[in-house]
């Protein structure tokens, strides 16, 4: 028999689960899968299957990773250094201010509006990032209904239109999957979506999740663990039917597109020999969806970081407003500068979120803090060379220090994108042998010592 309280639990994964599948699908994740799927060709199963796997799960391995060791990013972060947290939030403020949500709003405009009305006026890019970011600002307000404002009413409209294009593939495909071009699509596929970033979207957001759990009565411990396992099931099932179907959308389309379309222009061109100008009106609504989604999420955490970094002495919903109208500034200037700009400090993070992601989930196998401490080490200072030469890449910076680059390509899966995997891993096995050997004694977690009160309130 379903109990009311079977009947709750299944409302708040749903609601929470399709809010978590908003934040992370954003408009950048719209397009690299019709990619993947038009140079995998008749390759695009086993191309799905990375992509699950290295876009979907490991982004929400990321948030159990937080989930495993508390419920906010000090947590994870304590086992390294106890105000490590704090460049964490600095720097992944400045990234979303001057990266994320802007990049949101102008692909919204840029892509989505003008996709259905491209003869507007400049005024209009004004008037729309106002209303774009007032929304959102609304939205992301109240920080412990965030997550069931976007899971109730904006999820269901970016699904729909979704929906609508993987149907549409499905019933009436522009041909049958047919040739490619990669050798290795899975391989390929894996690379390209763990490339998104986002994991670092996990890291971050994770304790949004948390805190609207929480505000629905779930206690931190292991009933919030059971709910929050609920909510990535909910989330990974959404976002493999929109990957893989946009996959296959791509694998159709080899007989009309060459290998090197750009990324947008070939989902543009994909959906209008699809289903024409109606196709193009779903697809903008999409884009405008799953932007603003991500931009009301990531000013609510944004404004909840200001607000812990401040003490309290900056209210959560002035930080929320200041960020508002920062960000529409920033997204005024384009989305080509807004990428320029935000490059470096994305490229400096993910080492660290990628690294962090795997020890959380793993927790349980690491022997000391000199584990996480070493690895984290390592990763960091991969991330400041990423910084670099993306700064480089980018023109922000003018000095290229070749002999840093020629040791770098050297490492073991550089060629791959990933120069930090190899150093973070020896770093992780050399602290955790000095820990050992120092004799010193690793930090207790807020998990464990919530599971820890759990057991004592059980016995008694």
């Amino acid at each position: 028999m379903i109990t009311m309280n079977d009947k709750k639990v299944l409302k708040d994964s749903l609601v929470v689960g399709f809010a978590m599948f908003a934040v992370f699908f954003g408009a950048g994740n719209l397009v690299f899968p019709p990619q993947i799927g038009l140079v995998s060709g008749a390759k695009v199963i086993p191309a799905a299957i990375g992509l699950a796997l290295s876009g979907i799960l490991f982004p929400m391995l990321a948030v159990v990773a937080v989930g495993n060791t508390g419920t906010k990013i000090q947590d994870i972060t304590s086992h390294v250094h106890a105000k490590l947290h704090v460049l964490c939030m600095v720097v992944g403020v400045m990234a979303v201010t001057f990266g994320t949500i802007p990049r949101c709003g102008g692909v919204a405009y840029e892509i989505g509006l003008m996709g259905i009305l491209p003869e507007l006026p400049p005024i209009s890019k004004w008037i729309f990032l106002l209303i774009f970011f007032g929304i959102a600002f609304l939205i992301a307000s109240s920080k412990s209904s965030v997550m069931d404002n976007i899971g109730k009413f904006i999820t269901p409209a970016l699904l729909i239109c979704l929906l609508i294009i993987v149907v549409l593939t499905i019933i009436n495909p522009l041909g049958r999957p047919s040739g490619g071009v990669t050798d290795s699509p899975f391989t390929n596929a894996f690379l390209t979506a763990i490339n998104t970033g986002d994991v670092g979207t996990g890291i971050v957001c994770a304790g949004i999740f948390i805190t609207t759990l929480n505000a629905k009565g779930y206690k931190p411990g292991r009933e919030q663990k059971k709910i929050l396992f609920r909510v990535i099931a909910v989330a990974f099932v959404l976002l493999f039917v929109i990957y893989a179907g946009l996959c296959y959308l791509g694998a159709t389309g080899t007989k009309y597109f060459a290998p090197d379309t750009e990324n947008t222009v070939l989902l543009v061109g994909l959906v209008r020999r699809l289903a024409g100008y109606g196709g193009i009106v779903v697809l903008s609504l999409a884009i405008i969806f799953a932007c603003f989604t991500t931009a009301a999420g990531m000013i609510a955490t944004a404004a909840d970081w200001i607000n812990m970094l401040s003490k309290d002495k900056i209210p959560y919903r002035i930080a929320a407003l200041a960020l508002s109208i920062a960000i529409m500034l920033v997204a005024s200037t384009g989305v080509s500068f807004i990428i320029r700009l935000s490059g470096p400090l994305f490229n400096f993070l993910f080492p660290m979120y990628m690294t962090l992601t795997v020890l959380g989930v793993c927790k349980k196998l690491i022997p000391n803090d000199g584990v996480w401490k070493g690895s984290i080490l390592m990763a960091l200072v991969f991330g400041l060379y990423r910084a670099y030469s993306v700064a480089v890449t980018n023109g922000l910076i003018s000095l290229r220090i070749s002999a840093i680059d020629n040791l770098v390509a050297a490492i073991p899966l550089a060629e791959s994108g990933f120069p930090w995997l190899v150093p973070a891993i020896v770093g992780g096995i050399a602290g955790g042998i000095l820990w050992k050997a120092l004799g010193k004694e690793s930090i207790v977690d807020e998990m464990d010592r919530m599971l820890a009160e759990d057991e004592q309130n059980a016995a008694v």
